[in-house]
């Protein structure tokens, strides 16, 4: 009975990281924008639909674009990163004739205390400070489903002249 229970257990866990085999979408930036105090809109292109990485079947859970703002690590996850952005996405533009799906999400530019247990919205002076050692913000697209390992897309690059022309607005 003992080995059936380790048997059993055995199977569980490993079906907790099944691969999905998806190949990270090719994300472009067309345009950041401002859209009231705390939240900034970011569009861009993916040549995959995002929001249709796993099947219903699947039990997705949800995903998220993340960026960092103080490294290029945009996949980080294990709570480290100080300065970060982060919303959902949602569609703009489906396929139609082209290849191309365009998405939009909108994100807080925010400060990660606490542990990452809290965030803080960063104020426009803070933000200034972070982004002027920059050239870019690299943001990544995460979706997950019960039972699979994480999807990611590859890297989407937003110039950081275009967030801090968008800062005073």
């Amino acid at each position: 009975m003992f080995r059936m229970l380790w048997l059993v257990m055995l199977l569980l866990l490993s079906g907790c990281a099944r691969d999905h085999d998806i190949p990270p979408a090719r994300l472009e930036y067309i345009d950041v924008s401002k859209k009231n105090k705390n939240f900034y809109t970011i569009k861009f292109s993916s040549d995959a639909d995002l929001l249709s990485v796993f099947k219903p079947e699947d039990s997705p859970v949800g995903g998220l674009l993340r960026c960092s703002l103080s490294s290029d690590d945009a996949a980080n996850e294990n709570g480290t990163e100080r300065y970060v952005a982060s919303g959902l996405i949602y569609a703009v533009q489906s396929q139609s004739r082209s290849d191309t799906f365009v998405y939009s999400s909108s994100v807080m530019f925010s400060e990660s205390i606490n542990d990452g247990r809290t965030y803080r919205p960063l104020e426009v002076r803070e933000l200034r400070e972070i982004l002027n050692a920059r050239q870019s913000v690299s943001c990544i697209y995460r979706f997950t489903a019960y039972g699979f390992k994480p999807y990611y897309s590859g890297l989407l690059s937003i110039p950081v002249r275009d967030i801090l022309r968008e800062l005073d607005r």
